[in-house]
């Protein structure tokens, strides 16, 4: 995700990263060496301990289903973009692209973010 953002650094793309407990070492939050693996300042992070945003995408009435990423019934290690402008409310919005794990679908990623823009870079 840091690679994308560098090559697209005047973009109005936000970033919300979720860290949350999937691996038996995942105890605690990220620390500070985690969280700056995405230094980009439209990056906001954040530890989801109760998995809630997992459990809304999956969830999500229509939603894309990622081809991976599961792990005792909670999605993780995954990407979904959403156009600008949405909101979300009780219900979780249907993600543009949700599919992962999120290094190997850096270039779907890429393109599906540069469509949601409108294809602006």
């Amino acid at each position: 995700m840091e690679n994308i953002l560098k090559r697209h650094p005047h973009s109005a793309v936000v970033v919300l990263s979720v860290w949350e407990p999937i691996l038996p070492t995942d105890w605690n939050p990220p620390g500070s060496g985690v969280l700056r693996r995405l230094s980009d300042t439209r990056v906001h992070q954040f530890w989801d301990s109760d998995h809630r945003v997992a459990f809304a995408l999956k969830n999500t009435a229509g939603a894309l289903r990622p081809n991976c990423c599961e792990h005792n019934g909670i999605l993780w290690d995954l990407a979904a973009v959403y156009p600008p402008g949405v909101r979300w409310g009780e219900v979780a919005p249907a993600p543009v692209f949700l599919d992962g794990a999120v290094a190997p679908v850096a270039n779907e990623l890429e393109t599906a973010i540069s469509k949601a823009l409108g294809g602006k870079p």
